[in-house]
């Protein structure tokens, strides 16, 4: 950490042949003044000790030459400095030359504000993993419970039983199994990316058809097993369109903005499409649903973070499915937005088609 985020340009001045008692007034607001002469040509720093030890001088009868700071000098070493020669401000220099004064109450409430900052992050990151945790243990059991509760019923109902009870029960036993795998897929891929480790791109011809087919087939069973009265509207402009990428970081990505905007809908509709833009293809989930706040949007990026409940309902999920969305867009070089008001949220997720036909020839 350098001093010279607190290089201050502006500071009390006096001519060096100043009268003692108009300098009073100066002193006392502040605890220093600085000596500039005619010629803008810095003299020194006068403090009140100057003064008391030389009632009745002029300024320039009062210089005391004193511990001067580099542009370039550590907070720890300028509040050394600070400390041996009791001043309240000092002058700073680069190349010999004057530049500006730090002071030293500045200095001091900078640490304290950074100190205050990792104290509240360190609770803070305390909360989001105990939160993960206990988040953890119900969505790895609920699955499980799902899978060997119905496993068993199903062993126990005869060959002549209702076929379509039978199918009801594969359906829950199939979405609880794709839930825990999707789970642990997730944590892996995540940890990979927050450990540095790039994840396998494999860039192919994709068909938006397919896309929608598979995103569509998936969610009507899962809304049909949840027994949740919500439709999902696809926007379509063409069919035939193809592009290149890899189809199933861009079918992940965009099943966690399908899945988010399910959770968090205050009515019965989720609108999920794309569109072309300035030779990039950009997907967009919206729903509609309580305005995210600023401060909101910068945390639902981040691991582990989550919206507790939802309608005074317990939401699932771990909050990793948005930063996941994040961290894949970046990794198939593109970008995710949201943007949201009073009535309306909507994920942006915008894909260069250039690059990744590009990255597809490369390949």
């Amino acid at each position: 950490m350098k001093i010279e985020k607190h290089i201050l340009n502006s500071y009390p001045t006096v001519n060096p042949f100043t009268a003692t008692i108009s300098l009073e007034e100066k002193i006392l607001e502040k605890g220093y003044v600085v000596i500039i002469d005619d010629n803008n040509k810095f003299q020194g720093v006068l403090t009140t000790c100057d003064l008391i030890k030389r009632p009745h001088k002029l300024v320039i009868d009062c210089l005391t030459e004193k511990e001067h700071l580099s542009a370039d000098e550590s907070i720890i070493s300028g509040l050394d400095k600070f400390k041996s020669s009791q001043c309240s401000a000092l002058p700073v220099f680069k190349e010999n030359k004057f530049i500006g004064i730090v002071e030293r109450q500045n200095v001091v409430d900078g640490l304290r504000i950074k100190i205050n900052r990792l104290y509240d992050k360190s609770i803070i990151s305390q909360k989001v993993k105990q939160s993960f945790l206990n988040n953890l243990s119900h969505e790895v059991r609920t699955p499980l419970n799902g899978l060997l509760g119905f496993i068993e019923l199903i062993s126990e109902l005869n060959l002549e039983d209702n076929k379509t009870e039978k199918k009801a029960h594969y359906n829950i036993i199939k979405k609880s199994a794709d839930r825990l795998l999707l789970i642990l897929n997730d944590l892996i891929d995540l940890a990979l990316l927050n450990s540095g480790d790039d994840l396998a791109v494999e860039i192919e011809k994709i068909s938006i058809e397919n896309i929608f087919s598979d995103l569509q087939e998936y969610f009507e069973m899962a809304i049909s097993v949840s027994n949740r009265d919500i439709s999902i509207h696809y926007l379509n402009p063409d069919s035939s369109f193809i592009f290149w990428s890899d189809e199933k970081k861009i079918k992940h990505i965009l099943y966690h903005l399908i899945d988010n905007a399910i959770k968090f809908s205050d009515n019965n509709k989720v609108i999920f499409g794309y569109k072309i833009e300035n030779q990039n293809i950009v997907f967009f989930v919206k729903n509609n649903c309580t305005q995210i706040s600023k401060d909101k949007k910068e945390q639902i990026f981040e691991t582990f973070e989550k919206q507790d409940n939802h309608n005074n309902e317990l939401i699932e999920g771990l909050g990793i499915g948005l930063p996941l969305v994040k961290r894949l867009s970046e990794l198939l070089n593109g970008k995710i937005e949201l943007i949201s008001d009073e009535t309306q949220t909507t994920f942006f997720c915008t894909f260069p088609l250039k690059n990744t036909k590009q990255l597809a020839y490369n390949t």
